[in-house]
């Protein structure tokens, strides 16, 4: 008998083994979530904004700006990475968005609901420990603010905020109830945010 080059039969074996076993060991491997999502299912750390436009130049930032207020609605310009991003929303979940996409394309806006990670932002200050400090409670506090929680600035901060813009806002932040206001008010938040650590 001829030995061939392939064994049909080992192969076919091994592959009913492989999946009998595989099998076995999934129904005894405990498949849960990982600790790092949240109640909705998103990953802790991650926001989403409604980019209206990304642009190269602060006079086409500007222009779009100014197209965006002349229709009653609210925007910033962010700077990061040599480009201009236009947001017209932040929120923690991507369907609270879709009320104020569906006002700015009824303006003639073409928008995109992006979706980013922020925790690791103050990484660009970890030289500093008391900066670093300071960035991540801000961080930590905007996105409590995005889930509807009350947000605590420590007093060490209150006392001597490294940066009196992003702390003016979180001061705000707590008191101001008005959905619209607080939209923008998370978005300058955002913006000072990204812009300060790039």
């Amino acid at each position: 008998m001829k030995k061939r080059e392939f064994d049909i039969f080992g192969i076919l074996l091994g592959v009913v083994i492989g999946c009998i076993l595989g099998f076995f060991l999934s129904t005894r491997i405990n498949i849960e979530a990982p600790d790092n999502l949240d109640e909705t299912g998103g990953q802790v750390g991650n926001i989403y904004l409604l980019q209206i436009d990304k642009v190269s130049t602060p006079e086409d930032a500007k222009t779009i700006m100014d197209k965006i207020n002349a229709k009653n609605l609210y925007s910033v310009a962010v700077f990061d990475n040599d480009y201009y991003f236009i947001y017209g929303g932040i929120a923690s979940v991507s369907t609270e968005l879709d009320t104020l996409k569906l006002k700015f394309e009824d303006n003639g806006f073409t928008t995109l609901v992006k979706k980013e990670y922020i925790l690791d932002k103050p990484n660009a200050v970890l030289e500093d420990a008391e900066v670093n400090e300071f960035w991540n409670e801000c961080i930590d506090n905007l996105l409590k603010n995005l889930n509807n929680e009350e947000i605590v600035i420590s007093d060490k901060f209150k006392n001597n905020p490294i940066n009196i813009e992003v702390f003016s806002f979180l001061l705000a932040l707590n008191t101001i109830k008005n959905p619209v206001l607080l939209n923008e008010i998370r978005l300058n938040t955002y913006e000072v945010i990204v812009e300060t650590l790039g």
